[in-house]
């Protein structure tokens, strides 16, 4: 049972959202049957959650695995706080570095511009990734985007936040064309923000960077080559960063 319990679990591994008990079974080479019983077992001693009529990992095995995170995410955020601060000296803009987990974003650094915009997500706080640039960037790269997007609810913080999951996943797939994303309004009325991608060593995109500004703001034409240039930066500075921490075999 331990073997069986040990292949469902590697086979939710990476998994934000819920995976159904066929496709599981296929993925750990067991039968349905033994699946369901390994899940009902795992699920009663927090291992797992149910999530709609599918399974991810549960809140115990997040909790015990939560260190790891916590320190790539302390990696990543004192790599990029130097081109943070660039990227305000040179708009005055708030500017912040978040990754994401699950349906939403977690922000990991952040300093507020001279002409802060009244929305005031501060460093560790959390927000719906489909309703703020720096989140639908991090969706766009995601690989289990569609079936975050399909499974997660997607409220509306204002009439222009895109709720409908076909819409939102359409919208994603120019963001990943693009390589750059835009919300104007979809969080807060009168709250605009621009935000990158930022890929790691193997071209994987671990965080994404941002802005945010007034949708009046009547600089906002050049906030994109802005963030654009700030990205290419920090991104170098972020795989030497990466590169460094496996090479010295922290991981």
């Amino acid at each position: 049972m331990i073997d069986k319990a040990a292949d469902v679990l590697a086979a939710l591994a990476g998994e934000q959202v819920g995976v159904g008990v066929s496709e599981l079974a296929r993925r750990a080479g067991l039968s349905k049957s033994t699946t369901f019983r390994v899940l009902g077992a795992l699920e009663r001693t927090g291992m797992v959650d149910r999530v709609g009529s599918g399974y991810r990992v549960g809140a115990l095995l997040r909790r015990l695995g939560r260190d790891a995170p916590a320190h790539r995410r302390e990696l990543v955020r004192d790599a990029l706080v130097p081109h943070v601060a660039d990227l305000f000296a040179l708009t005055g803009q708030t500017v912040h570095v978040a990754v994401l987990d699950g349906p939403e974003v977690v922000y990991l650094t952040k300093i507020f511009g001279h002409r802060q915009a009244p929305v005031r997500p501060c460093p560790g706080d959390r927000f719906a990734a489909h309703a703020v640039a720096v989140g639908q960037v991090l969706l766009a790269f995601d690989r289990g985007v569609e079936s975050t997007v399909r499974a997660a609810p997607l409220p509306a913080f204002t009439p222009r936040t895109t709720t409908d999951p076909v819409t939102l996943l359409d919208r994603l797939s120019g963001i990943r064309s693009a390589g750059i994303g835009f919300d104007a309004d979809e969080a807060r009325i009168g709250v605009s923000a621009v935000a990158v991608p930022l890929r790691g060593p193997d071209g994987a995109v671990v965080a994404a960077l941002s802005i945010t500004h007034a949708s009046a703001d009547p600089a906002a034409g050049r906030y994109a080559e802005h963030v654009r240039n700030a990205g290419s930066a920090a991104a170098r500075s972020l795989r030497r960063a990466l590169v460094q921490r496996a090479s010295s075999g922290l991981g």
